[in-house]
């Protein structure tokens, strides 16, 4: 499909309009303005990072299913209530002003921004999380999903074919019997036309993958589960993509009764480095209103990686095209060869850290440079096109490099004050669960809190 190819193309949504559209009470039940004015006012007189729990903020918002948040598991998720706690404040972003997330992984942000009835925009370099996206703001009549359902099923039941994409190291990952069947459903749904329907069927596929594979499903990164592999001979993966589909379609009925009015939501690119529009041009200077985003952290997690039995199964990325798909993600846990020299920033505090890393690991200190370098350029990026008096949200968490405290949160504060944002606000939240990489021996920690860092365009 062509928007997941190198143009990244998002077809059939509706693209940014002019015009009022209203804010779904059943999705936005209650004004958080006050709360979140007592904290600007609190933050404002102590200078302060303020401990908040977000689940408390908004105890409306039940952990668990929304919508179609849950639609497809994503390592490294936003907390929903976060987003939604600044979009239902009215002193945040005017009713149909633009919300921009350029990290937006599986389009948490962009979701909460189409149920509270504004235009959202959305970059990542990951085609999956792209797919992922724009499957959940998929608004598809119950007949259609019907139908596609069972040509779906009976074109499965016929097809024989025996041909699959260059999955990595698919012999690994996938009993014999589970491939056969995983390449007879990809034949069948690759036979829709190309329409919301076969978007979210992608996406439904992708989703079985991960479960029908050898891997530990308890992990987000692919790690062979230990002992014997029996069980999957057993796999019934058209029974477990019938299972996934029906939950997928039941969760769409509940985002268009959350969202009555048609989701706007478009494309900002593959970079947030270069922000662009559908039409190919840049992303126009002054035209968003706010900004969510909790980008990667340095060398933290494994996206790509992450993703890497479902790229290859969707063929987005197949077995020889994941290392220059991770080669253009910012926060990614290697450096091609010949790059990994570079170990000087603009951030003065955090130059000395990366020096100390440096005598452990020069690896890892080149990540961590080249990390703060790329944030540094998507930050310019980002205060090109916020209006003034916008705000930014910025999501980030702290972690442990080869012994050394790697502040991240402090390193991106001090770019973007350096680039002109002003700070308006400082929270720090505990992180229950958020499905991170587990602990890197001897190099890496978990993270456990992240702070939450407003800014104001002046």
């Amino acid at each position: 499909m062509d928007f997941m190819k190198e143009q990244h193309r998002i077809p059939a949504l509706a693209p940014l309009v002019e015009g009022r559209t209203a804010s779904s009470s059943v999705a936005y039940p209650v004004d958080t303005t006050g709360v979140a004015n007592q904290l600007f006012s609190q933050y404002g007189v102590t200078g302060q990072p303020i401990p908040v729990v977000f689940r408390d903020l908004v105890p409306w918002l039940k952990v668990g299913e929304r919508a179609t948040h849950y639609l497809h598991s994503y390592p490294a998720k936003l907390l929903p209530h976060i987003a939604h706690f600044f979009l239902a404040s009215e002193n945040m972003c005017p009713a149909d002003g633009l919300v921009l997330d350029p990290f937006s992984g599986s389009g948490t942000v962009a979701l909460e921004a189409c149920l509270s009835g504004r235009p959202a925009a959305i970059a990542d370099t990951n085609p999956l999380a792209r797919l992922i996206t724009v499957a959940k703001h998929s608004i598809i009549p119950a007949k259609s999903l019907q139908n596609g359902f069972e040509r779906i099923e009976k074109r499965y039941l016929r097809a024989r074919t025996r041909k699959h994409p260059a999955v990595v190291n698919i012999d690994r990952w996938f009993q014999p019997q589970v491939i056969r069947a995983l390449a007879r459903l990809k034949a069948s749904i690759d036979k829709e036309r190309p329409t919301a329907l076969k978007i979210l069927l992608l996406a439904t596929f992708s989703a079985v993958v991960r479960r029908v594979s050898n891997a530990d499903p308890k992990l987000s990164v692919p790690v062979a589960l230990k002992g014997d592999l029996h069980q999957f001979r057993g796999v019934d993966v058209w029974m477990k993509f019938s299972n996934q589909f029906w939950a997928n379609a039941r969760r769409i009925e509940e985002f268009k009764q959350l969202n009555p009015s048609e989701p706007r939501l478009s494309l900002a690119g593959i970079d947030a480095r270069c922000l662009h529009v559908d039409s190919g041009g840049q992303l126009q200077s002054d035209s968003v209103d706010l900004v969510i985003t909790s980008p990667p952290y340095a060398g933290a997690q494994k996206y790509i990686r992450a993703s890497s039995l479902s790229l290859g199964w969707l063929g987005l990325a197949e077995e020889g095209q994941l290392k220059p798909l991770e080669n253009r993600t910012i926060g990614r846990e290697h450096l091609p060869k010949g790059s990994a020299s570079h170990f000087i920033t603009s951030v003065a505090s955090a130059n000395s850290v990366i020096a100390r890393i440096r005598d452990r690991n020069s690896l890892r200190a080149a990540i961590c440079a080249t990390y703060l370098c790329e944030m540094e350029e998507a930050i310019c990026e980002l205060y090109k096109v916020v209006r003034p008096g916008g705000k930014f949200v910025l999501v980030i968490g702290n972690n442990e490099v080869c012994g050394e405290d790697f502040m991240s949160s402090v390193y991106l504060r001090e770019i973007a004050l350096s680039v002109g944002f002003a700070l308006e606000l400082e929270l720090i939240d505990e992180i229950k669960s958020r499905g991170l990489m587990t602990k890197r021996n001897r190099t890496a920690s978990i993270i456990k809190r992240e702070w939450v860092l407003v800014f104001k365009k002046c």
